[in-house]
């Protein structure tokens, strides 16, 4: 009996203690997803070029003379809201521009205060086959996963070497 009455008790404690612990632990709201009202591409590299940033005002244009040189472009796209993340392609030129074909490197989510997802942070890789070694500009396309509103963001100005 008396073993029986300690083994409740502690397991009444192992109990609590597990209660505090899984309170205690800091969790990540999904809830309805936000419309997707900005994107932005935050940085352009490649293998053998180190991340340039891109510039987020009009003309979107990197630096002359940057070219990047390896076997594929990355970059980084943030995204506040939610993109229908089937519909996301990347282009030559503009929005009616040829798809170019990636892959996803990384998806962050972004959090609030709250640590509710507010946004993605995407990093893509388009192979140097896709893009070819003449300049180009690169169109990167979303729509809102709840309207289909569609978004744009440029980057201008990009060359590559193998």
């Amino acid at each position: 009996m008396i073993k029986e009455a300690v083994m409740r008790s502690l397991f009444r404690t192992l109990l609590a203690v597990l209660t505090l612990v899984c309170l205690a632990l800091p969790t990540a709201s999904a809830g309805s997803a936000p419309p997707l009202t900005h994107m932005e591409p935050i940085a352009v590299w490649s293998e053998e070029t180190a991340a340039i940033p891109a510039e987020a005002n009009y003309p979107n244009r990197l630096p002359e003379g940057t070219v990047f040189r390896g076997e594929n472009l990355y970059i980084k796209v943030r995204f506040i809201g939610y993109p229908a993340w089937n519909l996301l392609t990347y282009r030559s030129g503009s929005e009616t521009g040829r798809i170019l074909a990636f892959h996803e490197v990384e998806r962050t989510p972004l959090t609030d205060d709250m640590r509710v997802i507010v946004g993605y942070e995407q990093t893509a890789a388009i192979p140097f086959t896709e893009i070819g070694t003449a300049e180009i500009d690169l169109c990167i396309a979303a729509a809102d996963a709840g309207s289909g509103a569609p978004r744009y963001a440029y980057v201008r100005g990009i060359r590559t070497e193998k």
